[in-house]
């Protein structure tokens, strides 16, 4: 087996040389089924294309590309809290030297599981890829835009060096461009949708922010001090007169900054979460109710006199700075598109036009820097990992991103296409310093467009092979045989 690390250069080579690799006992097809780049058919092998090629792609963003990723090798952590001191039992001495009332320190351990991410290039067939027109298909073209942020990047969302000019010429990288596509996505969205009932998923924040959590070792021993504040605002309208949305954030804030301050783990950096539609509409209405909030009547009308200008600025810096005002104090807001959202298609308390999803609260660090809210991947350039398969000789496999990402090539003949697999996870070591509220109900002018294919509101058009582009003509083409 070959491990090795990988890069660009790295990779135009192991495609140069596939043509040397065969095994008869793989399962990839023998028929070409990845779309071409240049040659009969290619995307981009129209004849005149001008050199710069402008991307369209809409690309998954959420707290995934800014938490901490670590490596283990644990599949079943424990993560220990002390959850309190019991009530005393016993009464006090009548004498000093007599026995006084006792009491017992209590404990509760969490726990964590990765989940697997699996997805395939198509076939490729070695003669296909590296064939183009002629001369005048171009193969210097230029990307503008992308299709996987530095974020992402950086931050083991999605393999890395696989972006950039090379996946508009070479067939292997823009398949794997494809794969990374498809694991951002899918990180992005198990990072808070993630269900351990739903084969390989880990468990995702929706799971962890959460009330009724148990001890890891004991099976239903309940641990409340480490329940989440979680609130529910039924559907009511952010831009309506049922609940106010300033009064229970601010209470959701007030409520697990004192938990931070009891529980002496302050100061504690949190950042708010939420769904950019969600936070647009919010941040439209949140000035005129947090510059009136409980300034009403009997009523129920503000009283409070509110300087336009005011209501304007405020709502600009919030918009431009990501922030949300809570109890004096600006938050980070994060925009998430992995977050649920309901819609009049799955959930009937919603009318076509109306959305609901939630508002969360993560916390970041404690005490000043410690990380409590992280992920975690299963690290394949472990030595562990090359000791047990450097015995395995007639296998070509790789890894990236420093272990990240796990790279198999399953070929026959000429044929090849490549696997990959990840599997991580994400840990809420404090979940009783996070919050969430629950059918925050919004009605938007206009939906922004979503990098899901399974959206109503994700978009891409085109085609994945193009007819071919120009006849030819020749004395042999009749396939009249002259003697």
């Amino acid at each position: 087996m070959t491990v090795q690390t990988f890069d660009n250069n790295t990779i135009l080579q192991f495609a140069a040389a596939l043509t040397q690799m065969a095994s008869g006992k793989k399962a990839v097809g023998t028929v070409h089924s990845a779309p071409t780049l240049h040659g009969p058919n290619g995307i981009f092998s129209t004849f005149g294309l001008d050199r710069r090629v402008i991307s369209a792609h809409i690309e998954p963003m959420g707290i995934a590309s800014m938490l901490p990723l670590m490596p283990s090798m644990d599949t079943d952590p424990r993560f220990a809290s002390i959850t309190g001191v019991t009530d005393s039992y016993g009464t006090q001495p009548t004498n000093t030297c007599e026995d006084a009332p006792k009491a017992y320190l209590k404990g509760c351990n969490l726990t964590a599981m990765f989940g697997r991410i699996r997805f395939d290039t198509n076939d490729m067939e070695f003669d296909e890829v590296i064939k183009r027109y002629n001369r005048g298909d171009f193969m210097d073209l230029q990307l503008l835009g992308g299709f996987i942020g530095n974020d992402a990047l950086r931050n083991g969302i999605a393999p890395t060096d696989i972006g950039g000019d090379d996946i508009l010429n070479v067939v292997t990288l823009a398949e794997m461009m494809v794969v990374g596509v498809q694991t951002q996505r899918e990180i992005v969205r198990q990072t808070w949708q993630g269900n351990v009932a739903i084969t390989n998923e880990f468990p995702g924040l929706d799971m962890q922010i959460a009330t009724g959590q148990v001890d890891a070792d004991i099976s239903g021993k309940l641990c409340p001090a480490l329940d989440s504040d979680v609130k529910n605002f039924a559907y009511d309208d952010i831009a309506g007169a049922g609940r106010d949305i300033v009064e229970y954030t601010a209470s959701m804030m007030w409520y697990l900054q004192f938990n931070a301050t009891r529980m002496k783990l302050a100061p504690v950096s949190w950042v708010l979460v939420m769904r950019p539609e969600l936070w647009f509409e919010l941040s439209a209405v949140w000035p005129c109710s947090y510059l009136s909030n409980n300034c009403r009547n009997s009523s129920g009308t503000a009283i409070g006199v509110i300087n336009d200008e005011l209501n304007v600025n405020m709502r600009d810096r919030m918009r431009r700075e990501m922030v949300l005002p809570v109890n004096g104090i600006d938050y980070p807001v994060v925009i998430d598109d992995g977050i649920y959202e309901h819609n009049s298609g799955n959930n009937a308390n919603l009318v076509p036009g109306q959305f609901a999803s939630s508002i969360y609260a993560v916390p970041l660090t404690i005490l000043g820097g410690v990380p409590v809210t992280y992920r975690e991947y299963l690290n394949y350039r472990s030595p562990i990992a090359n000791a047990n398969i450097a015995p395995l000789r007639n296998m070509q496999q790789f890894w990236t991103d420093n272990g990240i990402f796990s790279w198999a090539y399953d070929g026959i003949l000429w044929c090849y296409k490549l696997g990959m697999k990840t599997e991580q996870r994400v840990i809420l070591r404090t979940p009783q310093l996070a919050g969430r509220i629950d059918y925050v109900m919004y009605e938007p002018t206009q939906h922004l467009r979503s990098p899901y294919a399974d959206s109503d509101y994700f978009q891409d058009g085109g085609i994945s092979t193009r007819p071919a582009s120009r006849s030819s003509y020749a004395v042999w083409a009749s396939g009249a045989l002259q003697r």
